[in-house]
């Protein structure tokens, strides 16, 4: 039986790399479209940004109650196929509201898949395997993210963005029959049954946080985390030019940081203390964003290779961080809740994402961008902090 389940978790992570591939392949296709063909008002951009976003905060919780009452093979295949769906669409948009449109309704499907996907890694794993996978799940992921848009990038140059939609509506078909080959995933037995309804369905799981304080505790400090890293994350660009380093650079950087979020999800095993995990890469990756924060503010300039090298480390650093925090929900929620209480992780990560980059745009339009990382580097401190005092806790 664990043989099964160990043949069965390789197959579900294979078929997540074009799943996850097909969430980023379009993506320079899109502001390609956006930019140069339809030549897009400025806040289209944001309009953009919403439509990549708002699905999860509006979907989300009716999506994971929706996934912890099918089957979880049922919901990856019919993800999968319905991303396929709206990403072919794409292709017959006339105009961008059309265009946002369709991208929220295939966020919106997508929502369905990382429940999905977190249940299924549960029902396949057990406490002393499940750190591993949810590592080698979060590198493709990471992988994706520097591969896919490359690819779809350097595709612009002998395909045409409309082709690029079509193709990657291929590759969501291609995931969705990987993961129609898989056998039945059987879920653990749950200790009770759920309530019927919905939206009883929907408080039942936030219950199921609010009664178990170590699950509460990993929800608002994953969000806490991602609040202090996107303070300062889409002020790379203008901190990379301030240092006097060329686009070239940037794009190396942003490859930099996604090798080694692919290296820190690899290197993580297992261990009876994930909070320690949390506040090393919480404190390490803090200390780093104070440097460069520092460097930055005092007009001190910065060595190509330090500079590579901390953005490199930080990208492990982020992975130490997200990594156990899948694992502490996977171990503490229940086989019939797992859906709902991921679809609010994603809630609490999304909205931490719409509006932390806002707050540190607006303090380094007052100060400069390497306030705006000292900020997000001492609250990754006061994170590292509090993990340290859960250190116990598994």
């Amino acid at each position: 039986m664990a043989e099964n389940k160990r043949t069965e978790l390789r197959r579900l992570l294979i078929a997540q790399v074009p799943a996850d591939f097909s969430d980023w392949l379009d993506f320079v296709a899109i502001g390609a479209l956006l930019a140069y063909v339809w030549v897009v008002p400025t806040y289209a951009y944001a309009v953009l940004g919403v439509a990549f976003g708002l699905p999860y905060l509006l979907v989300g919780l009716f999506a994971g109650a929706i996934v912890d009452r099918m089957s979880l093979n049922r919901v990856l295949v019919l993800s999968n196929l319905g991303r396929g769906v709206f990403t072919g669409a794409l292709f017959f948009a006339p105009n961008w509201p059309v265009l946002m449109v369709l991208i929220a309704l295939r966020t919106g499907v997508d929502t369905f898949f990382t429940p999905a996907k977190q249940g299924a890694i549960q029902a396949l794993t057990d406490e002393t395997t499940r750190m591993r996978a949810n590592g080698r799940s979060h590198a493709i992921n990471q992988a994706s993210k520097i591969v896919a848009p490359a690819l779809g990038g350097g595709l612009l140059i002998i395909m045409a963005p409309g082709q690029i939609f079509l193709l990657n509506a291929l590759v969501s078909v291609i995931a969705a029959i990987m993961v129609w080959r898989l056998h039945p995933i059987a879920r653990p037995p749950a200790d009770d049954e759920d309530e019927p309804g919905m939206m009883q369905s929907i408080r039942t799981g936030l219950r199921e946080i609010g009664a178990k304080p170590i699950l509460k505790a990993a929800l608002i400090m994953m969000g806490a985390g991602y609040f202090a890293m996107f303070f300062y994350d889409m002020l790379i660009v203008p901190l990379t030019r301030d240092f006097g380093f060329s686009e070239t650079i940037l794009g190396v950087t942003l490859a930099f940081v996604g090798a080694g979020g692919v290296l820190g999800s690899l290197m993580l095993g297992e261990t009876e203390r994930p909070f320690l995990w949390i506040a090393a890469g919480a404190g390490i990756g803090g200390s780093l964003s104070i440097v460069l924060g520092l460097f930055e503010a005092t007009g001190t300039s910065m060595p190509l290779l330090l500079y590579l090298s901390i953005f490199f480390v930080l990208g492990i650093t982020s992975a130490m961080g997200l990594v156990p925090y899948r694992t502490l929900i996977q171990n503490h929620v229940p086989s019939n809740r797992i859906g709902r209480v991921t679809a609010m992780s994603e809630a609490i990560n999304t909205s931490a994402i719409l509006v932390a980059p806002f707050l540190g745009a607006a303090l380094a339009s007052v100060t400069s961008f390497g306030v705006a990382f000292m900020g997000g580097g001492l609250m990754f401190l006061m994170l590292a902090g509090r993990a340290l005092m859960l250190r116990d806790q598994r």
